[in-house]
């Protein structure tokens, strides 16, 4: 019973589109979505650089923990 409902409107199997009024290719739209990706996968990259710049450089630790935590909170909202 359940079987038959499923088989009957596949969106994988590519019988139709997926929107009847998507007028680009697959291959823009797949393009699109690898660019996204990249850039993602670019920006946490550099953030995870930063933040091991942060953690092993020793001026840079210190201004975030402790009495230099407050002094970088004061710099930043004047």
């Amino acid at each position: 019973m359940w079987q038959r409902t499923f088989q009957k409107s596949d969106a994988e199997a590519g019988a139709q589109p997926l929107y009847p009024m998507m007028l680009e290719s697959p291959q823009l739209r797949w393009a699109f979505i690898r660019k996204i990706y990249s850039i993602l996968a670019v920006q946490l990259l550099l953030t995870i650089a930063a933040a091991a710049v942060v953690v092993t450089v020793y001026p840079i630790a210190y201004v975030s923990t402790g009495a230099g935590l407050a002094l970088h909170i004061v710099l930043v909202t004047s």
